[in-house]
């Protein structure tokens, strides 16, 4: 009965942390594991899981933060030369390091909402030393609306 009632408990807790870690407040993250691509180029070539990113809605002064993972499919290093947003309410961050064939790296990006009521679309354009596609453009919607008010 006791290893049982160890199964079970060891499943719920599996369970819980493995929810909690899909589960962000104000953040949004890639939910599915990505496959990485198979090596398919003789140079650099990058290959994002996805270039756009609709957060539906976000409460006002909550950052909406995503993050677009990519994977070098090309058989020499890969650098990010720049992630370069289109306006000051957007930040980005980025793998500074070389990115190996086969491996990942990510470019984060991050939109203030505080202030700006509404709907919103952002774009960063990421420069690389890829051969093929070394400008892209990522994109991250969505509505700003308003917290809900307290009553006193």
């Amino acid at each position: 009965m006791k290893p049982l009632i160890l199964t079970l408990l060891l499943s719920i807790l599996v369970f819980t942390i493995n929810a909690q870690k899909t589960k962000t407040k104000g953040r949004t993250s890639p939910s599915k594991t990505p496959i990485t691509p198979a090596v398919m180029y003789e140079k650099a070539e990058i290959k994002f899981d996805s270039l756009t990113h609709n957060f539906q809605e976000v409460i006002e002064g909550q950052d909406a933060i995503f993050v677009f993972v990519f994977y070098n499919i090309g058989k020499e290093p890969l650098t990010i030369l720049d992630a370069r947003p289109g306006c000051s309410c957007t930040v980005s961050d980025y793998t500074k390091e070389p990115v190996m064939p086969g491996k990942s790296g990510s470019v984060q990006v991050k939109y203030g909402t505080r202030g700006r009521m509404g709907v919103f679309t952002k774009v960063v354009t990421v420069t690389s030393n890829a051969s093929i596609s070394p400008i892209i453009t990522l994109t991250i919607n969505g509505n700003v609306i308003a917290a809900p008010q307290e009553v006193h």
